[in-house]
């Protein structure tokens, strides 16, 4: 696909999806207020734009590079989470700032209520996206069709002996699959333009070779857009060196978090597997765009894999200005391992800029970054 092809495809797609379009358009206006905000407000902020509401930690996957794997989170009981008026009345006291919401787990379909708190995202005239394995979406699709999020972001990591392997459930793929192809049915069948679809792919040493066959799998899906996403880590040195330096306000338990060392890849093959993702997805003309995130140059690339400390495209973390997480149990978490107070003892609204988060932010915009900053996801994020 040429510049010229890659242009038309993503302009169609903002003007056929206007939400998108008012979503980025927003987004891109918050990031000219970030320096001022971080450097003279004293750690108050504007209210987010975006929050990630972690509906449960329990997953019927369990995926080699998960870190939540890795600390036993995805065990936990899908019965032990907040009841649905939680995260509704999260979501009535932030209407008036419209934040996007992220739903997100552990597996988030495995909530009993996740179709009812879109409809009421929706009905709050907010915008919303959900992040999912994919293989309960057959299932889940009529229901989740009547008011559907916004975006749908399905994880799939290549082919489905590759898909399969990663994500450690002999049938993964073919309901992952069959999970799309029956939104998709859906969205043909009522005209809907929404749910607007995404795949997602973790690149890593154990689907590197097979990554590029995705776009044939997307075009025949109908999916316009595949997200490539980088390998994030949380290493035990890193929490070493963070605690080295922070541990008075701001400690954190490795073994907790689930931190491990990546499998070692050789860099110059992650290089030209990038290269031959591109390659491909030049070839195929007017039918998907392809992003990775974050964006690298071949040089950063390999840096990345090189050496999971190293830091690509360093700059001033802005991400405890931009959004936070909320966990299972109700807790604000702009970071690892740092509880700024509970939705179900505060509004959120007053958690945002309450002491403890007013705190953490004076600390990090004096640091600038932490050590576990280095490979984290939230980092490279400035929406």
């Amino acid at each position: 696909m040429g510049a010229a092809s890659r242009i038309r495809l993503r302009a169609s797609i903002l003007a056929g999806h206007p939400v998108l379009a008012t979503w980025y358009l927003r987004n891109r206006l918050r990031g000219a207020t970030l320096r001022f905000e971080r450097t003279q407000l004293g750690g108050f902020s504007r209210f987010a734009c975006g929050l990630t509401f972690r509906l449960t930690w329990a997953c019927n996957l369990r995926c080699k590079m998960c870190r939540f794997a890795q600390n036993g989170n995805v065990s936990a009981s899908p019965g032990d989470v907040l009841p649905l008026e939680a995260w509704t009345s999260a979501v009535d006291d932030v209407s008036r700032f419209r934040p996007y919401i992220s739903l997100t787990g552990g597996e988030p379909l495995m909530y009993p209520h996740t179709e009812a708190l879109i409809r009421h995202v929706r009905e709050r005239h907010m915008r919303c996206t959900l992040t999912t394995n994919g293989t309960a979406l057959a299932g889940k699709a009529p229901l989740l069709m009547e008011a559907p999020p916004h975006m749908l972001i399905v994880s799939l990591d290549g082919p489905r002996d590759a898909h399969n392997a990663v994500r450690g459930r002999p049938w993964a793929y073919d309901r992952t699959v069959a999970g799309l192809a029956a939104v998709q049915e859906l969205k043909a069948e009522r005209g809907q333009k929404y749910p607007f679809l995404v795949i997602n792919c973790a690149i890593t040493s154990h689907n590197c070779d097979h990554t590029d066959g995705l776009l044939d799998t997307a075009s025949a899906l109908g999916v316009s857009v595949v997200n490539f996403q980088h390998q994030w880590s949380l290493t035990p040195a890193m929490v070493q060196q963070h605690n080295a330096a922070h541990s008075d306000c701001h400690g954190l338990s490795g073994e907790h978090l689930g931190a491990a060392d990546p499998p070692s890849v050789d860099p110059a093959h992650m290089v030209e597997t990038v290269g031959r993702i591109r390659r491909r997805a030049a070839s195929l003309e007017d039918e998907v765009v392809v992003t990775f995130h974050p964006s690298l140059s071949d040089s950063e690339v390999y840096d990345w894999y090189s050496n999971p400390h190293v830091w690509v495209q360093r700059r001033p973390a802005v991400c405890a200005w931009l959004n936070t997480n909320i966990l299972p149990n109700g807790d604000v978490e702009p970071c690892h391992g740092v509880a700024c107070g509970n939705i179900t003892e505060e509004p959120l609204s007053q958690i945002w800029n309450g002491r403890s988060y007013r705190a953490f932010r004076r600390r990090l915009a004096a640091a600038d970054d932490f050590p576990i900053c280095v490979r984290c996801c939230a980092y490279f994020r400035r929406d």
